[in-house]
């Protein structure tokens, strides 16, 4: 792995994390989660938590894919690349799924409120849709440096501030939608018409 594909599975593996912890830490979250679901376009209610069960359990099986990967190339070991490969390919499906579903409430205006990182505030909107083509480009890049890049075992100094800028791009990715919210401008009440 380069340092870019060693940065971009960083940020993956972070937002992946973040993603699964948020529906691990309790069965509250895993079902207020599914809950989330149930507004979906093509998802029979039947199917809403096994459905969120499935997304969980892949979510944590892509951070422990990841983390794999990023260490056995920083320990040089033979089966990096092809682990690398395998872990970015089950990351580009399932962001693909996901993204599909986020498209199809936006377009739809379902109302499904956005529950990737915890608590679902907001309804899945624009937003979530290019964050979401971000991640699957950072995916796409990953996999092409992976599979054609040249093989070699980074330096650990370059590594480490390959990680550290994946990890400040996924803490971005994560809290996306708190800083389109500082950014956009504040609604004004109208002013009041007073009697003279």
């Amino acid at each position: 792995m380069s340092y870019l594909s060693v940065g971009l599975a960083a940020a993956l593996w972070c937002v992946f994390a973040a993603s699964a912890w948020s529906k691990l830490r309790s069965r509250a979250a895993q079902r207020a989660f599914a809950d989330s679901l149930r507004p979906l376009p093509l998802l029979p209610g039947r199917l809403v938590g096994p459905v969120a069960a499935a997304v969980t359990v892949t979510e944590a099986a892509i951070v422990l894919g990841l983390g794999w990967s990023v260490v056995a190339a920083l320990a040089g070991r033979a089966g990096a690349r092809a682990g690398a490969t395998f872990a970015l390919l089950a990351t580009g499906l399932l962001l693909a799924v996901l993204t599909t579903g986020v498209v199809l409430a936006v377009r739809r205006r379902t109302g499904v409120r956005c529950a990737c990182f915890g608590a679902a505030e907001r309804p899945l909107g624009r937003r979530h849709v290019v964050r979401n083509g971000l991640l699957l480009a950072g995916v796409a890049v990953a996999l092409v440096d992976v599979v054609v890049g040249p093989a070699h075992r980074p330096a650990p100094a370059g590594a480490a501030v390959a990680v550290l800028a994946g990890v400040l791009g996924a803490a971005v990715l994560i809290r996306l939608d708190d800083l389109v919210d500082l950014f956009l401008p504040i609604g004004t009440a109208p002013p009041v018409r007073r009697e003279p």
